[in-house]
C-alpha cells in the first residue's frame, strides 16, 4: 500500500502545470535552489522584490551571487549550512525591504535535496506601521492638550484641588487679582505660594504685561538693592558701565512677585517702603527718579508679626504689603487634595514616561495619612521618586520612604495595640506588610521564599501567624 507521500506526489505529477502556474503566479517571492547551492527557479514575484533578472542568476550559485553583491545576506545558504528553517529581514538592491523565510526541501527519503525561500515585501506594511504611530502620536498629543485644558479649568494653573478649603482660597485670589491692590500670600515652604502668584497674575488685567520674579532668598545681600532697583554706570566697583535696570523697572506696567520678602533687610526694606509709597525708584548711584506702574505681590514662609517684634521687618512696610492677605493652608489641613495630587503627578509621569503605573490603594493611604512637613514640594518629590524606583505596574506600601513608613506605624496602627511592646509590634506589622507585597508579586509560596531568602515552612507558619490571603 502506497503512503501519502507517494500519493501527493503522483498528483502533483498529474498536475505539475497547476502547480508551476500557482508558483508564477504568486504575490510572494519565491526562490528555489539546489543543495549545492545552485539556482534552480525564481518566479516573477521573487524578479520585483529583489531587482534580480532570472537570466541574471539563474544556474548561479548563491556564493557567486552573494560575492557579486546581488544581495547582501542569503538566508538560502545559511539553511543549506545549518539544515534549520530561519527568517530575516533584509533590504533587496531593489531599495525594498522584505522578509525571507528560507527552509530545507527534502526526498522522499528524508534526504535534503535543496532549499526554497518565501520574500514578501513588507514596506508597505512598516509604511503603515509608522502612519499608524504617527495617528497614536497625534492621538496622545491631543488627549493631553484636553488634559491640560481641564486641568488648567480645573486645578488653577497647577494649583491641584479638591477640598473645599483651597476652593475657597482660590476664589479669595479670583477677587483680589481683578483689582491692582498689593497682595501678601503667606504660607508654609512648599505650599505653592509661588503657583498661586502665577494665577492672580494670570487673572489680572495686567495679564498681557510683564511678570517679574524676584526669589529675595538667592539674591546676595549686598545686591539686594542694586538687583531690586537697578544702577547707574560706574556707580559701584564692578558695575557695569552701561548701567543696569532693577527687577522693578523691567516689571514696570506689569506685576513683580517679591518671593521670600522676609528675607530683605532692613535699609533694603526701607527703600522699598518708599517705592511703594511713592510709586517711583532710585537706581542705585542715580539722582532722577523712574516713575513706575506696578502691581506688587509679595510672599512669605515666615511669621512676619514675629519678625516686626524681633525687629527683623518694618512695621510700616508689613501693613503696604498687608493689604489683601491671602494664606495657603499646609497639605496636612487639606488631606482631600493629597490623592488627587498623587493621581496628577502620576499620571504626568506615565504620559511622560509611556508607562502605565498606579499607585496601590495601601501607599496612597499611607501617604494621605503623613504629615508633609515639606507640603506639596515633598508629595511631588516623593511621589517621582517612587516612581523612578518602582519596577513594576504598581507602586506598593513597601516601596514608601522609611520617614513615612515610621510616622504611618507609629501614627496609625500603633494607636490601636496596647498588648504588645512597641518595638515587637512595629516589627510585626512591618513584616507583614512585606510578606503581604513579596506573596502579591510572586503568587507562589516556594518563589516568594526564595526571594526573601528564607524556608518555604518559615514563611507558611509566618502567612497562618498573620492571617494573610494568598
Amino acid at each position: 500500500m502506497r503512503n501519502s507521500n507517494e500519493v501527493i506526489k503522483d498528483l502533483l505529477d498529474q498536475r505539475s502545470d497547476y502547480l508551476f502556474g500557482g508558483l508564477e503566479f504568486s504575490s510572494d517571492g519565491v526562490f528555489i535552489a539546489d543543495i549545492d547551492g545552485n539556482t534552480l527557479y525564481i518566479n516573477p514575484a521573487y524578479e520585483e522584490i529583489s531587482g534580480l533578472k532570472r537570466l541574471e542568476i539563474l544556474g548561479k550559485n548563491l556564493k557567486t551571487l552573494l560575492q557579486e553583491n546581488a544581495f547582501n545576506e542569503s538566508a538560502s545558504l545559511k539553511v543549506l549550512e545549518t539544515k534549520q528553517s530561519i527568517s530575516l529581514i533584509h533590504r533587496y538592491i531593489s531599495g525594498r525591504t522584505a522578509l525571507t523565510t528560507a527552509a530545507p526541501i527534502y526526498n522522499s527519503e528524508k534526504e535534503m535535496i535543496g532549499v526554497i525561500c518565501n520574500t514578501r515585501n513588507i514596506e508597505d506594511l512598516i509604511n503603515l506601521k509608522k502612519e499608524l504611530e504617527k495617528v497614536n502620536l497625534i492621538k496622545q498629543r491631543y488627549s493631553q492638550e484636553l488634559e491640560l485644558l481641564r486641568k488648567v479649568h480645573f486645578s488653577a494653573k497647577g494649583l491641584i484641588y479638591k477640598s473645599e478649603t483651597m476652593n475657597e482660597t482660590l476664589k479669595l485670589a479670583s477677587t483680589a487679582a481683578k483689582f491692582d491692590s498689593t497682595i501678601l500670600i503667606t504660607g508654609e515652604s512648599g505650599t505653592g505660594k509661588e503657583v498661586l502668584a502665577n494665577f492672580i497674575y494670570q487673572n489680572s488685567n495686567r495679564k498681557d504685561k510683564p511678570f517679574i520674579r524676584v526669589n529675595c532668598a538667592a539674591i546676595p545681600k549686598d545686591l539686594f538693592e542694586s538687583e531690586l532697583f537697578g544702577y547707574m554706570p560706574g556707580s559701584f566697583t564692578g558695575a557695569s558701565n552701561s548701567g543696569k535696570a532693577g527687577m522693578f523697572e523691567l516689571a514696570n506696567t506689569g506685576t513683580i512677585l517679591l518671593d521670600e520678602i522676609g528675607e530683605l533687610t532692613m535699609p533694603v526694606q526701607s527703600k522699598l517702603l518708599r517705592v511703594i509709597q511713592e510709586q517711583e525708584v532710585y537706581r542705585v548711584g542715580g539722582t532722577k527718579p523712574i516713575k513706575l506702574d506696578v502691581r506688587i505681590i509679595a510672599s512669605t514662609n515666615r511669621n512676619l508679626l514675629e519678625e516686626i517684634e524681633n525687629g527683623d521687618f518694618r512695621e510700616d512696610l508689613y501693613f503696604r504689603l498687608n493689604v489683601f492677605p491671602i494664606t495657603i493652608p499646609p497639605l496636612r489641613k487639606r488631606l482631600e487634595d493629597i490623592t488627587e495630587m498623587i493621581n496628577y503627578f502620576i499620571k504626568n509621569l506615565n504620559g511622560k514616561y509611556n508607562k502605565n503605573v498606579i499607585m496601590s490603594k495601601k501607599a496612597e493611604d499611607a501617604l494621605v495619612k503623613y504629615s508633609w512637613p515639606g507640603n506639596v514640594r515633598e508629595l511631588q518629590n516623593i511621589v517621582e521618586y517612587m516612581f523612578i524606583m518602582n519596577d513594576r505596574e504598581e507602586i506598593g506600601f513597601e516601596q514608601l520612604p522609611d520617614k513615612i513608613l515610621n510616622e504611618h506605624v507609629l501614627m496609625d496602627d500603633f494607636l490601636h495595640s496596647e498588648e504588645k511592646g512597641k518595638l515587637e509590634y512595629l516589627m510585626e506589622v512591618y513584616e507583614k506588610s512585606i510578606l503581604e507585597s513579596a506573596l502579591n508579586k510572586h503568587n507562589s509560596l516556594r518563589q516568594t521564599a526564595k526571594t526573601l531568602g528564607i524556608n518555604p515552612s518559615t514563611l507558611s507558619r509566618k502567612v497562618k501567624k498573620y492571617n494573610i490571603e494568598i
